[in-house]
């Protein structure tokens, strides 16, 4: 029995189910490390005002990242574009910086 549930998970993730948000963290944190590693190579190799401009075109393309929810009043929509917006540039501004300084290390 166990293992039917576990193959209907793997086909059929439950949206926002526990295990399709822990699962989906976990990819995030690996595409967190792959986008570190590659952004400290652009910092040896194009240098940090190239990581600049880097962070304010993906900040500026992030907009089209958003989805609405169907059910939200036009406030929620607001108040959590505003939230992905402000979290959005601190984790990318945080990660630069860290592959920053990474590249300088070297």
């Amino acid at each position: 029995m166990r293992l039917g549930r576990l193959e209907r998970f793997l086909n059929e993730p439950e949206q926002g189910s526990a295990e399709a948000v822990y699962v989906s963290a976990m990819v995030g944190e690996m595409m967190r490390r792959v986008l570190e590693d590659a952004l400290a190579d652009l910092a040896r190799t194009r240098g940090a005002a190239y990581l600049d401009m880097f962070v304010e075109r993906e900040l500026a393309r992030a907009a089209d990242l958003y989805r609405e929810r169907p059910d939200d009043t036009p406030e929620t929509t607001s108040m959590l574009r505003a939230w992905f917006a402000v979290e959005g540039s601190a984790a990318l501004r945080a990660l630069v910086e860290r592959a920053s300084a990474e590249a300088r290390r070297d």
